[in-house]
């Protein structure tokens, strides 16, 4: 079974070769290569280029690409997907690590239970010294797809390192790929794709991420187009509150949205989600009792 690594770069000179040595080292040998750029304006394409001159022997495939202008992460990671062949998909940061043995621990979770469609694990932290810091887990509970969504709801879709994703690259295609709308957000889609299909995702307890603590990258600085798109993915699949029953937690979602973008105040947003949270349990509970 052929594995595509897609490895998404923008202005990550410094830091590529050092991924892409990660992804050579796997013992899992059947793997295709795409790197695909986002017109950096560094020296990115040339330091990928030749070092996939030098190393594309160890690969089934390999395949380089750029997309036409700068347009973000998410259309970053669609040019790669419409370039992969493999079966199974893990996309990966210019400027994070794998594992030497996360591909074949992925694989052999994808072999052992079909049912799941895309899996996650946990990450560890790393600086530019190379030294390890905290391990992050992802907490999400093996269960119907139901519950999990549910959990990632209530929880603001955290519980899961979604960095860590391994995608079932056929499945994720016909769902649409990666969420264009959001072009700074890359990472909610496979797994909120997945569980509004009704398909849990699976769950390995295992470090399969090395995430690189880059003063730089786009969490640190608090991009504020991420920052954006990551507040409106989050409100946009909180409809799925409403389908679950739960219209409070909707509501509690709208005011927290829209708080986010008209009022800064974290005692706002926690006054009003604590009020709505308590109404809906006294929602629930007269529902048990009728």
């Amino acid at each position: 079974m052929i594995v595509s690594v897609i490895v998404a770069t923008y202005n990550c000179a410094q830091y590529i070769e050092d991924t892409l040595n990660s992804v050579y080292r796997q013992t899992y040998r059947d793997l295709e290569l795409i790197v695909t750029d986002d017109c950096s304006t560094d020296k990115s394409v040339a330091v990928t280029t030749r070092w996939i001159e030098e190393h594309k022997d160890r690969f089934v495939r390999v395949k380089q690409t750029k997309t036409i202008h700068n347009s973000g992460v998410t259309a970053n990671y669609n040019a790669g997907l419409s370039e992969a062949e493999g079966e199974w998909v893990k996309c990966l940061d210019g400027d994070d690590r794998l594992p030497d043995e996360a591909i074949e621990t992925y694989v052999k979770f994808a072999e052992s239970n079909n049912a799941n469609t895309v899996w996650y694990a946990h990450e560890q932290t790393f600086d530019n010294n190379g030294n390890r810091g905290s391990i992050n887990k992802t907490i999400l509970p093996t269960a119907s797809s139901r519950k999990q969504l549910v959990f990632l709801l209530n929880h603001r879709l955290l519980g899961l390192c979604t960095a860590t994703n391994f995608i079932h690259r056929e499945t994720f295609v016909a769902q649409g790929g990666f969420d264009s709308q959001y072009p700074m957000y890359q990472d909610g889609s496979p797994f909120l794709k997945s569980l509004s299909a009704k398909t849990p995702v699976g769950i390995i307890d295992k470090v399969l991420l090395l995430k690189r603590e880059n003063p730089d990258s786009l969490m640190h600085t608090a991009n504020p187009t991420m920052v954006a798109n990551i507040r409106d993915c989050h409100f946009h699949y909180c409809r799925y509150y409403l389908r679950y029953g739960m219209p409070l937690h909707y509501y509690n979602a709208f005011v927290t949205h829209w708080l986010s973008t008209h009022d800064t105040s974290r005692l706002h947003n926690k006054a009003i989600g604590y009020i709505l949270r308590g109404l809906d349990i006294i929602n629930l509970y007269r529902k048990i009792c009728s």
